[in-house]
């Protein structure tokens, strides 16, 4: 069997049953990404090699390809081939091809029978945005930009912004939208309102909310709980009986006119409800657009608020757990992209096996279920299950969700946890990015020369030298 034959027969372990043949084929001939002649790395192969760098996150390039195609006839010639041909592969095939494959794996994964995902018969999505690191290259820094300090000179890693919508009770993501780390998060969130309906409940943090915002989603049959800025209260309009309020905002003149001109219809004003409540000597202000106290209490509503913060454990999931814990391997904003499209679509199939492995017995939280032995269980499958054929990779899936349910995890205790500042910065100004300004890299802006060191030995100052007398 030729190496273009072996390439064929790649698989990726028991996520081969999230990402079958056919799909990968479809979101490649969409984008006519199909190779013209037989090579060495065909695309069907590239796809898998992307998303196993994701399950291998801390492994050369070489070693991936090793690990995903040793043991297949005819797999020799695969095993030479170096970073360079596999970096030109990757930019043949583009950033969306993968952003398709995640768009098709991409969904809600929650049944009726899955504890914690249900609230009065409402879905519970979380929305909030984040940022991943990137490699300090020219051409991510300019196309991506990152933090600065108050004199305008750039400093650490550039940054991806992204905003993603995800479920509350299985943290699987159902959309998400990545930009520039100077994209505001709200304008990001807009296209994700297509991703919900009605009987789904979106969580967010503050700074979202806004008429606009507020509009969006309720247009397409969603409900909204969001804690509000103090200027975004409104005007009262009736005293409710749990202690909270309706109240009415209307759009400013800026957001009519921008509206306007993209042919946006606005509404003239928006009617919300607002509860109030006190934490560490703070009044706290969320605003919702479920308008019923009877149906809907506020008591709940308050109760409900703080399970936004699965979505913190989910980005934690992809940053730390499956990925490298600093910054992404890719040094062009295309290869970047399609990275962060590859994290997501692998997150998502390994959150779908820990959700199934949570319902195989008696239905437990899908929180219970260890997402990083998920994560082992499905890198030990990929050598494992080289050119397998499906009726293995389901008995191996079989297996492998009896593993992850053979030791669950406690029960999640309730936990408040205040923000701080657990590692600050040692120096006050942080070291510049490639090419930006005039400080030699690996120099610190305030101290571009070394400094001189003290004469010490071991820690003990050395006894100065008796001068000699004249």
């Amino acid at each position: 069997m030729t190496g273009w034959g072996a390439g064929q027969r790649v698989r990726i372990g028991i996520l081969t049953k999230v990402f079958t043949a056919e799909l990968v084929d479809m979101a490649i001939a969409e984008y006519d990404r199909a190779e013209q002649r037989r090579r060495l790395l065909p695309a069907r192969l590239v796809v898998y090699f992307v998303l196993a760098l994701c399950l291998f996150a801390r492994e050369s390039y070489e070693e991936v390809l090793r690990v995903l195609t040793s043991g297949i006839p005819g797999s020799r010639a695969l095993a030479q081939v170096n970073r360079s041909s596999l970096c030109r592969a990757r930019a043949r095939l583009g950033e969306n091809v993968l952003e398709t494959v995640f768009r098709q794996v991409a969904g809600p994964l929650a049944t009726a029978d899955t504890p914690g995902a249900w609230w009065r018969g409402l879905r519970l999505l979380a929305l909030d945005g984040t940022q991943f690191d990137l490699p300090d290259s020219t051409s991510n820094g300019d196309t991506f930009d990152g933090p600065s300090n108050t004199g305008g000179v750039p400093f650490g890693f550039p940054q991806v912004r992204a905003v993603v919508l995800a479920e509350i009770g299985t943290h699987g993501v159902l959309d998400a939208r990545l930009g520039g780390y100077r994209d505001g998060e709200r304008s990001l969130a807009y296209p994700l309102a297509g991703s919900t309906g009605p009987g789904d409940l979106v969580i967010a943090d503050r700074g979202f909310w806004s008429v606009e915002f507020a509009h969006t989603f309720t247009a397409a049959g969603a409900d909204l709980l969001v804690r509000l800025q103090s200027n975004h209260l409104g005007t009262l309009q009736e005293r409710l009986p749990d202690g909270s309020y309706l109240s009415m905002a209307r759009p400013g003149k800026e957001v009519r006119l921008r509206a306007s001109r993209e042919g946006r219809t606005l509404p003239k004003h928006t009617t919300y409800r607002v509860i109030t409540f006190s934490k560490d000597d703070k009044v706290v202000f969320l605003g919702t657009t479920l308008l019923d106290p009877e149906q809907y209490p506020a008591a709940e509503l308050i109760a409900l608020y703080r399970e936004r913060w699965e979505i913190e454990l989910a980005f934690d999931e992809i940053k730390n757990h499956l990925g490298p814990g600093g910054p992404i391997r890719s040094r062009t904003p295309e290869g970047v992209r399609q990275e962060l499209w590859a994290y997501l679509s692998v997150h998502h199939a390994i959150r779908r096996f820990a959700h199934t492995a949570a319902l195989a017995g008696p239905a437990v939280d899908a929180d219970r279920v260890s997402y990083l032995k998920c994560v082992r269980i499905v890198r030990r499958s990929v050598p494992s299950q080289l050119g397998a054929s499906m009726e293995t990779l389901t008995r191996s899936l079989t297996e492998g969700r009896q593993e992850a349910r053979s030791r669950l995890l406690p029960a999640r205790r309730g936990r408040n946890c205040p923000r701080a500042v657990k590692k600050p910065n040692r120096w006050p100004v942080l070291r510049t990015r490639a090419k930006r300004g005039v400080v030699e890299p690996g120099r610190w802006i305030l101290s571009q020369t070394k400094k001189a060191k003290t004469d010490r030995r071991a820690g003990r100052p050395v006894p100065k030298p008796t001068p000699t007398p004249p």
